[in-house]
């Protein structure tokens, strides 16, 4: 099989590969759908080791399956929680092996989805219904992100929102706040391209961070970071109101500093959230299939394998699209 991996100096470049093949209670999944994550630019120069496929937000249809796997069978469509773990510690029993000390993710401790097929431990696995556009299958992942994010943050419909940062994960938040009922979602990026998908996809209002101070007036209830970018956290903490609450979605990969008085003087509760439990993912299914998440224009642009190594080096440097997806 084809497939897009890490080379020594950090590029990527695209290979042939034998065919994966499963171990017990895994499944080989053929690739429909792959989405480029932001963290996905951060891990090809900091995490990911020559030789790596990476892509963890991936859709496909079961090809082969392992031994000892009864939940799926061939030609099932699925979406890919892109876990492993031992599968018998505490947090593997519940459903949170992003814990769990063997803990491995999929596009980066294993082979992901940047290519033409790829390996997933079969009750990571979930059935997506005809009632999902085939356009959204691999919109599952990013979104159960999203949806995680605001479970942590506790969202309160006919709330307001302050989300920080309209990439990708931004934007699925912008759109999962228009679903579940807030009343002004106000989005903040320095990018006009994605201040306007930000619109498209529900915003009442986006703005500019140099604007963001002025426009969230004596704070909101609730906001979102989902930048990623160092000093973030602590303009969030100043743009939440009293009692108000900061979720953390962005993957910062720096020390950070933040000014704790604010958070004392306001009484903020401050929660991080990464990754899903198995509710944010059947949520998420169940609201693609329902058209309560239709996300028309999140995806910006498809692209096969070839045109995967140029398309990342642009995306690292300028944020010129939303969601890109990889069709191998």
């Amino acid at each position: 099989m084809r497939a897009v991996v890490l080379n020594e100096d950090r590029s990527l470049s695209v290979i042939d590969q034998p065919d994966p093949r499963p171990g017990p209670g895994e499944t080989v999944v053929r690739v429909t759908g792959c989405g480029i994550c932001g963290s996905d630019l951060h891990s090809i120069v900091t995490l990911g080791e020559p030789g790596t496929v990476m892509g963890h937000e991936i859709a496909g249809v079961v090809e082969e399956l392992g031994t000892g796997v009864t939940n799926v069978k061939p030609g099932d469509v699925v979406a890919v929680r892109p876990f492993s773990g031992c599968g018998s510690c505490a947090y593997c029993r519940a459903g949170r092996a992003d814990h769990c000390a063997s803990f491995a993710l999929v596009g980066l401790q294993r082979p992901g989805g940047f290519a033409e097929a790829t390996v997933a431990v079969a009750e990571e696995l979930f059935h997506l219904p005809a009632a999902v556009r085939a356009e959204d299958h691999a919109l599952v992942e990013p979104f159960a992100v999203a949806r995680r994010g605001l479970r942590r943050g506790g969202l309160v419909a006919g709330e307001s929102v302050i989300v920080l940062g309209a990439g990708p994960i931004g934007l699925a938040v912008t759109h999962w706040c228009a679903a579940l009922g807030a009343a002004d979602i106000i989005v903040s990026d320095p990018v006009a391209l994605r201040r306007e998908l930000a619109l498209a996809l529900g915003a009442t209002r986006a703005v500019h961070p140099d604007e963001i101070a002025e426009t969230a007036g004596d704070g909101v209830p609730l906001v979102v970071e989902c930048s990623g970018a160092r000093s973030v956290i602590d303009q969030a903490m100043q743009l939440a109101a009293v009692d108000g609450r900061v979720a953390v979605v962005g993957i910062c990969l720096a020390f950070d500093t933040i000014f704790p008085l604010e958070g004392l003087h306001k009484e903020l509760d401050v929660r991080f959230s990464i990754y899903y439990g198995r509710e944010d993912f059947t949520e998420t299914i169940d609201a693609f299939a329902s058209g309560a998440l239709a996300p028309d224009g999140f995806v910006t642009e498809t692209i096969g394998l070839d045109a995967v190594p140029d398309r990342f080096a642009r995306l690292q440097a300028d944020a010129d699209a939303g969601k890109v997806i990889i069709a191998p």
